[in-house]
């Protein structure tokens, strides 16, 4: 499977969100294990010292008490307390950033319980993260996916990003890449 890592930004190009291609690989791994169920998970990582840019380094699978369906997921908190304060200890140090998750349907924007779900990560101090991101993955076909990244700045409605070219991603000649 060839990934690149995936960039997002403002309307503004003012805050821009970098998916690591381990972290998207992931994700798309989880989504086609069960094309029938959603998934999801939360996304570990940084920021620029100006908050400019958000840096996914990690999409974890979902805890083991999460539940789900064909069209909906409640992600568990099972175990994640102690992966944020190893995350935060290791080095580089990484946290919480936001959350992402799979709709069976080609549905890439957010329900209403995604929303909501947002508002309250973002007003929650326990969170430690004013500005919560939402990725979501939706199928297209066989092995293809959307994907969209949306930021709920101070709670409020979300913001979607664009996807954009990543400058440093080269072609792979043709017969290379195959994962």
């Amino acid at each position: 499977m060839i990934v690149r890592r995936l960039i997002f930004e403002d309307a503004e190009q003012s805050f821009r969100v970098m998916i690591a291609d381990e972290a998207a690989k992931h994700m798309f791994r989880l989504c086609n294990a069960n094309r029938s169920q959603e998934t999801g998970g939360i996304l570990t990582g940084s920021y620029s010292s100006d908050y400019s840019t958000a840096e996914v380094v990690e999409a974890t699978g979902p805890p083991a008490d999460s539940e789900f369906g064909r069209d909906w997921f409640h992600r568990g908190t099972d175990g994640l307390e102690e992966l944020l304060i190893a995350k935060w200890n290791e080095a580089p140090r990484t946290h919480y950033l936001g959350e992402w998750h799979f709709h069976t349907a080609n549905v890439p924007w957010p329900s209403a319980q995604d929303k909501k779900q947002m508002r309250e990560v973002a007003r929650d101090a326990r969170y430690k993260c004013a500005q919560p991101l939402l990725v979501i993955v939706c199928p297209v076909g066989a092995g293809q996916w959307v994907v969209k990244c949306y930021v709920f700045p101070g709670g409020t409605a979300p913001q979607p990003l664009r996807m954009v070219e990543d400058p440093d991603f080269d072609e792979p000649e043709p017969g290379e890449g195959a994962a």
